[in-house]
């Protein structure tokens, strides 16, 4: 009796717990729903930013967050009650605008370059120009790329526009703007000669002893030279006119470059037994005969010129904007063994994209100065492979004058010289070999601003056998 008494009392007190137990989970469940709910949804008590797509003002201040009626009506899922679950309601995604693109002017106006493959019938070469209302103004052959150019009149029609269109829709033929480019240099006419420092600081006066060019042609695409100067006398050069102003003006960078190359005077010229095939490739601006320009389809022909003449280094002492016509050529040289080497750029930007210095292949050149600074507005980035003087340097001037002329313009003219020193010693000198005999400036190994560093003409040969003293 007692012990059913016992077992009754026992059921009825596991009665009351079970009972409790169930009352109170069903009450902490009421109560967390209550606390999901938006009008608790943020009652943490903290300081806290709501990030969100739409530019909306931060939220600084600790309390609840509630959303509009809209979005609560709009919504199937937002209850005004007490909700077994809940879904948030849908974020509003803005798609930001199209990034614009810069507006070019580097280019001959309503003017469009059509490239295509030799072989094409004279059918399908007339039809684009009407399909397009285009009228021809000219071509061209480029041999060493076996491709021919349509040179054509825009009709007052946007360049990019039609170059855009005709890229998507034709496959026989490549679109290209005319382009221009830049001289690298900056020029001031001096008096007779003084001191000059680049052959000593690059070790070429010492390099010279064993090696002075000789065998080696250099193309230089630039602008005319003014063959009748003192310091070229006795020189070997050939001079081929694309483009001519026929001003003093328009020989004045030419000149210099020509000077650093191949000049007979001791303190200028850096392979003066070289042969010079020189190509003039730029002219001045109409009404601005100081202001020179050089257009793609005449450095595409200046280039072809050099490739058809078997030169062995192609010195390219200028700069521009990407252009996929210029870099085939230059590529095609690099394909037949020429070693190409540009000027590194004079704006002073800084992770920039200089052409044709950053093509693949091609040995992009900064200027230094006589202490080996940087020259202030060189450009920086990826494409700078090697250093070389360029900062006040004396060379050649039309009429038999001199000048001091600064750029990496002259940086490069004396990176050609040096490998026309070593090639002429080892024919098939390799152009990365530099890299082994640089003196390292800026932070050590490669960099952005000095590439592998100033270019040593005597230690280079030193390394290949030739007998120079340390």
């Amino acid at each position: 009796m007692s012990c059913r008494k016992n077992m009754e009392s026992s059921n009825s007190l596991v009665k009351n717990l079970l009972s409790n137990r169930v009352f109170t989970t069903v009450f902490a469940f009421g109560i967390s729903c209550l606390v999901s709910t938006p009008l608790f949804a943020h009652n943490s008590g903290e300081i806290h930013t709501h990030s969100t797509l739409m530019n909306l003002p931060a939220n600084t201040a600790a309390g609840p967050q509630r959303t509009h009626f809209t979005q609560r009506n709009n919504n199937i899922n937002y209850y005004g009650f007490l909700p077994i679950y809940q879904i948030a309601p849908p974020l509003t995604i803005i798609t930001p605008p199209k990034a614009i693109k810069p507006k070019r002017n580097d280019f001959v106006k309503d003017e469009i370059l059509l490239v295509y493959d030799f072989g094409l019938k004279r059918k399908e070469i007339e039809a684009i120009t009407e399909k397009y209302k285009l009228k021809r103004k000219s071509g061209m052959a480029i041999g060493a790329l076996r491709k021919g150019v349509i040179i054509a009149d825009t009709l007052g029609q946007n360049p990019l526009d039609l170059m855009e269109d005709i890229n998507k829709v034709e496959k026989d033929f490549v679109a290209n703007t005319n382009n221009y480019y830049s001289l690298a240099a900056n020029n001031t006419s001096v008096s007779p000669p003084k001191l000059n420092y680049p052959l000593a600081q690059t070790g070429v006066g010492r390099a010279q002893q064993v090696s002075r060019g000789r065998g080696i042609t250099i193309g230089m695409v630039d602008t005319p030279v003014d063959i009748r100067h003192p310091a070229l006398r006795g020189v070997n050069i050939e001079q081929h006119l694309i483009a001519d102003p026929k001003t003093t003006e328009s020989r004045v960078h030419g000149t210099s470059i020509a000077g650093i190359l191949v000049s007979k005077d001791p303190q200028i010229g850096v392979a003066p037994e070289a042969k010079l095939l020189s190509v003039s490739a730029f002219s001045s601006r109409p009404g601005h005969p100081k202001a020179l320009r050089g257009k793609s389809t005449d450095i595409v022909a200046a280039i072809a010129y050099c490739i058809q003449k078997k030169v062995d280094i192609l010195n390219l002492s200028f700069t521009g904007g990407r252009d996929k016509f210029v870099e085939s050529i230059i590529l095609n040289a690099i394909q037949r063994g020429i070693t190409v080497v540009a000027a590194g750029g004079n704006k002073g930007k800084v992770g920039s994209t200089v052409y044709p210095a950053v093509i693949e292949g091609v040995i992009g050149v900064t200027a230094v100065d006589r202490n080996q600074r940087l020259f202030a507005q060189a450009d920086r980035g990826r494409f700078i492979d090697i250093a070389a003087p360029g900062v006040g340097i004396l060379t050649l001037a039309p009429q038999g004058k001199f000048q001091i002329s600064t750029g990496t313009s002259m940086a490069a003219a004396h990176l050609s010289g040096v490998l026309a020193l070593l090639k002429s010693y080892q024919h098939q000198y390799p152009s990365e070999q530099l890299n082994l005999t640089t003196i390292d400036l800026g932070r050590e190994g490669w960099d952005q601003e000095f590439g592998n560093g100033l270019v040593n003409a005597s230690a280079a040969l030193r390394l290949i056998g030739a007998p120079l003293p340390y």
